[in-house]
């Protein structure tokens, strides 16, 4: 797996809006917080663009994607925001000179399209992490965090044991993002490799009744006899129907996976709220949980 380089003061980041339009507000929040870490931020040529919801046509937001893989100086690319659109453009993309000069993909969400990517195509560590849409109303933790693994490869967390939490210990590239987003890829080019690795998952504005269908999906590929833990983040405005499903969250994971012998942690501060922890796709890692606490290291 391609580590691309820690950052220092001077490098170029890039921003590129792949998936639904910008609000010019926002964007110039987060160049200024790229500004503050002392690091350049370069606009893609259609990142204004409108097409409908998305921040332009197909062909300008796979044109501004496919310069970002092959920019030969820049160090990251910062995606704006999610929604929807990326899956809409990896499917010609040439990884050619990516490979030559390889560059952290950094977002989440809608995003997670590019972490598959990354991972079975690029062969490349990516950051799971706030976006510039985003950045105004994060938690200072949580930008730290980004800024943590950019310039260090450091990520080091401990958060509130759960009592559903299933007790365990491990090693191994974490992998994941989106539930409904990653569900999308099984079974096509862009499905990750999930042998030996720490699944991640988080959503929004879900209901319940789907939650327990993309797990059993998840389920049925075989991605639980592969994988060597799982943790849980965000899983915001969580939506049940006028009659109940009848069971929490917990308890839809929990009865997908009590039959693997792997460790499970809930409620890891990640997703589509204020505090968005960052995490390092693709870089082993030790996962611990234990009695009273959970705790996420970067070897």
């Amino acid at each position: 797996m391609i580590l691309p380089s820690k950052l220092k003061k001077g490098d170029q980041v890039l921003i590129i809006a792949p998936a639904r339009k910008v609000d010019i507000s926002s964007l110039e929040a987060s160049e200024k917080l790229l500004a503050e870490w002392g690091l350049i931020s370069i606009r893609s040529k259609n990142l204004l663009s409108e097409s409908g919801i998305f921040s332009g046509t197909d062909h300008e937001r796979k044109q501004d994607l496919q310069w970002a893989l092959d920019h030969q100086e820049a160090k990251a690319i910062w995606c704006y925001r999610g929604g929807y659109g990326s899956i809409q453009l990896v499917e010609e993309l040439n990884p050619s000179n990516f490979l030559k000069y390889p560059k952290w993909i950094i977002g989440f969400s809608d995003i997670t399209v590019l972490h598959c990517f990354s991972n079975i195509i690029l062969n490349s560590c990516s950051i799971h992490a706030t976006m510039p849409i985003n950045v105004r109303e994060n938690s200072e933790e949580s930008l730290l965090s980004l800024k943590k693994i950019l310039f260090k490869y450091s990520m080091d967390y401990q958060w509130a044991f759960s009592n559903e939490n299933i007790i365990g210990k491990c090693e191994g590239e974490i992998i994941g993002g989106n539930l409904a987003v990653l569900c999308s890829t099984l079974g096509t080019s862009y499905q990750p490799d999930f042998e030996g690795k720490i699944l991640f998952i988080e959503d929004i504005d879900e209901y319940l009744y789907r939650i327990d269908r993309m797990l059993w999906q998840l389920k049925f590929a075989g991605v639980f006899h592969h994988i060597k833990g799982i943790i849980v983040g965000h899983f915001s405005n969580i939506k049940d129907n006028k009659i109940p499903f009848g069971k929490s969250l917990k308890q839809i994971i929990l009865d997908k996976t009590q039959e693997f012998n792997f460790p499970v942690a809930f409620d890891f501060p990640s997703g589509h709220e204020n505090d968005n922890w960052s995490l390092l796709f693709g870089k082993r890692v030790k996962f611990q949980v234990e009695k009273n606490n959970n705790r996420l290291i970067s070897i």
